[in-house]
């Protein structure tokens, strides 16, 4: 069990603080009662201390600043919804946060303020350009799909989902909390791999959002364009999740296997170790996020989600 886990009362009570010091959710306990705890330490083994605070710190921010969108600003005022991004994307480039600002605004700023210490500066340059961009995608699905109600057509969902889905922010907290930055993140292994845990995650969250109000979805998607009923939309889509997740264990089984040859002598390793122990804990985050998902509240009803190795 993760709640035995050494590292469980440290990092409640840690993400608690930053929940409550910031006003992010009105039931801050409630809020963790989501299991989001566990899945860090699932995701994370090994990380301890600030590095593992800081990355848990940031996946409850992104998440619930994506609550906050798509929910509290639904009916808000386009000025509204502008006022805040403009804000969000003013801390990130380095501004301080103000007293009115909104309370994911002044999270943001600690987070900025805190991470920035301790990662390499060029780590910071693509997770800034990355979050910003998310950001901005989170905006485009709020006000082209969720405020009109409107279903996306599978090009449309292609387009922006990969970038909405946020999971190559999660690639990038993987970094954070084990000290682990990959050099290869631009090469064709690593962007592989990438693509495909991105498609993981976005595909296991859409298929436990089933019934929940939520249409910017893989199966909603596909229905519209192909006139397939919902179950057959999401049968399809539970197929493209199983490709997905193979296609994953073939191109980790191809960054190994250079590493153990490197180690052999037979030949250089394209890659670095520390690309390696990346690609293995993208390995387990995947894994911690299919299990967390198919048992949290936070999916209701929870979808049944094959759990695989």
């Amino acid at each position: 069990m993760i709640e035995t886990d050494t590292r469980y009362p440290g990092l409640h009570r840690a993400v608690l603080a930053f929940l409550e010091r910031h006003a992010l959710h009105h039931d801050p306990l409630g809020y963790l009662d989501h299991g989001y705890v566990t899945l860090f330490l699932a995701a994370w083994r090994g990380s301890t201390g600030e590095p593992l605070e800081l990355a848990a710190c940031w996946g409850l921010l992104v998440w619930r600043l994506d609550d906050v969108i798509d929910t509290e600003l639904r009916d808000a005022a386009p000025k509204a919804v502008g006022q805040l991004v403009a804000r969000l994307v003013d801390v990130l480039d380095g501004e301080s946060a103000e007293q009115g600002d909104h309370p994911t605004v002044r999270a943001l700023a600690e987070l900025v303020r805190r991470t920035f210490t301790v990662m390499p500066e060029d780590w910071w340059a693509r997770y800034a350009s990355e979050l910003d961009a998310w950001i901005r995608a989170a905006v485009d699905k709020l006000e082209g799909y969720v405020r009109p109600r409107r279903t996306p057509t599978l090009r449309e969902y292609v387009t922006l989902r990969p970038i909405d889905g946020g999971m190559l922010l999660a690639a990038m907290w993987t970094e954070l909390a084990l000290q682990c930055v990959t050099p290869d993140w631009t090469s064709l292994p690593v962007n592989s791999l990438l693509s495909c845990f991105s498609e993981i995650g976005t595909l296991t969250n859409d298929l436990a959002a089933n019934g929940q109000g939520d249409t910017f979805t893989a199966q909603d998607a596909l229905a519209r364009t192909t006139g397939l009923s919902a179950e057959q939309a999401r049968q399809r889509v539970g197929q493209q999740l199983e490709a997905e997740k193979h296609r994953f264990a073939w191109l980790l089984m191809a960054v190994r296997a250079d590493a153990i040859a490197d180690l052999a002598g037979r030949y250089p390793a394209p890659l670095s170790p520390d690309t390696v122990t990346f690609a293995l804990a993208l390995d387990r985050f995947r894994q911690a996020l299919t299990d967390w998902t198919g048992t949290s509240s936070r999916y209701q009803p929870a979808a049944l989600i094959e759990r695989t190795s």
